[in-house]
């Protein structure tokens, strides 16, 4: 088949979760014999017009700016651009979309109204909106949405069911997303489709030992190491992590927390590790190069998904158990239908600094001196977390739809 996927960022131009399924369907897809072209933002002057990239080929397009509105309305202009000039010139079996400003501005190209179209559905915009902007980014605590936003949350709504409305197929990483685009937008549910997402299990694997991992880290031997890797934003509970380091400091416990990731929270992150006198019991990595995720995962003994909202699926799950390490999260989103299955002690009682720190107690005392648990770990990865059914699943829909 021809395929053309539409993504506002992909892995590796951007990281991050959804960017790294635009990365491994379409060069998987690619792998089995497909082509494979992907529409995706120019986001680095170095980075070329046109190019061919582990198998697919991939046209960039500019924005004049990465955020407001004239990003949208360059987005709005140059990607039905790119999708009509392609698809004259090569014909497309299909559309994959990802991402709802560059789903919504292919949907715009006269050419895309004839060709089958697969929306990927990593989470709901407006709902990630309203979330961002109902938090006091000091104190964390809960406010309501001002009212100058509900407009743009509501032309978000818009957005999201416009791009729903328009697509033959839905596919969903989750039985939470699946149940959340149900409810806030019952006429696509006949059109979903859940098919899991996955990890590397070439990439990520239970080697080196913990051991030689952190000492290629410099990392030291004795504490129990809780690893996460997450935007610095409120959604994603890292304040609610440094509090509960606190409390096991407080508890007397040998423990160092570390935390990968940038965002707009690190600022107030580092002033709350600071009050707390917890510096040598909570490390900010900042920004983690790709290359050294796989060292940090093995180097810990317990990797940390403490989101108190909106978890669509979370890789970094997959990634830390293929691993061979175990994962502890919050009863959030898709969480616990990724953890409860290999051990519901992993998952916490609500994602309160209160509940992570009982949990990480728990992890210390009952479950990390269990024997083989790295082995169960990569195990468990293996049966459920492989790209290669997720590939297999957008392929059929793909041809079933190319065939119609």
């Amino acid at each position: 088949m021809k395929i053309l996927t539409i993504a506002g960022w992909m892995y590796p131009d951007q990281e991050g979760g959804s960017f790294r399924v635009v990365y491994e369907a379409a060069r998987r897809l690619a792998a089995r014999g497909h082509e494979v072209h992907v529409v995706t933002q120019k986001l680095d002057a170095r980075h070329p017009e046109s190019e061919i990239l582990a198998g697919m080929r991939v046209h960039r397009y500019r924005t004049t700016a990465q955020s407001g509105l004239r990003f949208y309305a360059s987005t709005l202009r140059e990607v039905p651009r790119l999708v009509n000039r392609l698809q004259r010139d090569i014909g497309f079996d299909v559309l994959h979309m990802h991402h709802p400003v560059s789903t919504l501005a292919a949907n715009r190209a006269r050419a895309a109204r004839c060709i089958p179209r697969i929306v990927i559905l990593h989470s709901l915009y407006f709902l990630e909106y309203i979330d961002r902007h109902t938090y006091s980014a000091r104190t964390g605590e809960a406010r309501r949405l001002a009212w100058l936003r509900w407009p743009v949350a509501r032309a978000l709504m818009w957005m999201d069911g416009a791009n729903l409305r328009r697509a033959d197929r839905i596919v969903v990483l989750s039985d939470f997303t699946q149940a959340l685009a149900r409810r806030r937008f019952p006429g696509c549910a006949a059109r979903l489709v859940k098919l899991p997402g996955g990890a590397d299990l070439e990439r990520f694997t239970p080697s080196p030992s913990r051991a030689e991992a952190r000492a290629r880290l410099g990392l030291p031997a004795e504490p129990v190491v809780f690893f996460t890797c997450r935007r610095l934003e409120h959604r994603m509970g890292i304040r609610e992590l440094v509090e509960a380091a606190r409390l096991l400091r407080q508890d007397g416990r040998n423990a160092l927390v570390l935390i990968a990731g940038r965002g707009a929270l690190e600022a107030d992150l580092r002033r709350q590790i600071q009050e707390a006198g917890i510096e040598s019991a909570v490390r900010l990595l900042g920004y983690v190069p790709e290359e050294q995720l796989p060292l940090y995962y093995r180097a810990a003994d317990c990797f940390v998904i403490p989101t108190r909202a909106l978890e669509g699926f979370g890789l970094v799950t997959a990634e830390a158990f293929a691993c061979g390490t175990p994962v502890l999260g919050t009863p959030v989103g898709a969480t616990p239908e990724l953890i409860q299955p290999f051990d519901p002690r992993l998952v916490t009682e609500g994602a309160t600094a209160p509940a992570l720190h009982r949990g990480m107690v728990r992890f210390m005392d009952e479950v990390a001196t269990e024997p083989g648990l790295s082995e169960r770990c990569r195990r468990y990865a293996e049966e459920h977390f492989s790209w290669d059914r997720f590939v297999k699943g957008l392929e059929d829909l793909s041809r079933d739809l190319a065939a119609k």
